[in-house]
């Protein structure tokens, strides 16, 4: 049987993921492939790489903002208004030094567990898609490229930008890689819990960002005719794993409420932490019948 683990964008809500890997591991859950995008090829690259849960849980609890990304406001709305260029809100040069020193691109390209992350190609506006024997710090850096708010990546001479504007859950290779068992870490409930009708517009403006966020995902879901599969009461085993004979076991981990905007640049020591907590959490209650 072939595992893929597949880890969604979603910006500082990529602790929650971390989570998810600590419970994997505990029960040797080990994946052949992993798929990434934006923050989500940040923690596939850095699993690919040889780090462990406590490196990664380290790391995710050591980094705030101000490790993380600079503002640059004044530049940005000068330009901005005049209209002369575009020019990204935050400068990353700090997050490109974090992944540089702790990614081990020699460790990654030679690992037996294949690693894929997304990027798009900002000329043609079509998801490419790089394994660890292209990735490098361009690539990574590209695939969280979040558009106008952090710089994009230009990769053998074209600018790409994050993966997530066209490929936020990277399922596609998963498949294409002939994935049986299939565990999706999602940084969002839309589209996998159903949520209350919008109160305000706030609200229905997080609810239609996290829609388009998962429509590639849903998109591909029904051209194939597959299915997420719906997670059973965590006190009953799941028996049905050929029910859908021919069909990969697609199951989805995601937080149990909306996070809202400001949770997608929150790189504090404090959310890391909680959703560090609620990914494990969340795992362990709803994949014991699975795994």
């Amino acid at each position: 049987m072939k595992k893929a683990l597949i880890l969604a964008g979603g910006g500082s809500r990529g602790a929650f993921q971390i989570g998810v890997y600590k419970y994997l591991t505990e029960r040797n859950w080990i994946p052949d492939i992993i798929c990434g995008t934006s923050v989500g090829a940040i923690n596939a690259a850095g699993i690919g790489s040889g780090l462990d849960v406590h490196a990664l849980v380290r790391l995710w609890t050591s980094y705030n903002r101000r490790k993380i990304y600079r503002l640059n406001l004044i530049p940005f709305l000068s330009y901005f208004l005049s209209g002369r260029a575009l020019k990204p809100l935050l400068d990353t040069r700090l997050m490109q030094s974090m992944v540089s020193d702790h990614i081990d691109f020699d460790h990654l390209k030679h690992n037996r567990t294949k690693v894929v992350i997304s990027t798009v190609n900002v000329l043609t506006s079509r998801p490419c898609f790089f394994d660890n024997s292209q990735i490098r710090l361009e690539h990574i850096m590209a695939s969280g490229a979040m558009p106008v708010l952090f710089p994009w990546q230009y990769i053998d001479g074209v600018p790409h930008w994050d993966g997530g504007t066209m490929a936020n859950i990277p399922l596609q290779p998963a498949l294409d890689f002939g994935a049986d068992e299939i565990i999706i870490a999602y940084l969002s409930p839309i589209g996998h819990t159903s949520q209350a009708f919008p109160k305000n517009v706030r609200t229905a403006l997080e609810i239609v960002f996290e829609q388009f966020l998962a429509a590639s995902y849903n998109s591909t879901l029904m051209t194939r005719g597959y299915e997420d599969r719906p997670l059973p009461p965590p006190q009953l085993k799941y028996t049905n794993r050929e029910s859908h004979k021919g069909h990969p076991n697609i199951i989805t981990l995601a937080p149990g409420k909306m996070l809202g905007f400001k949770s997608l640049l929150n790189f504090s020591v404090s959310q890391a932490k909680r959703l560090i907590d609620e990914g494990y959490k969340t795992a362990s209650t709803h994949l014991k019948p699975f795994i």
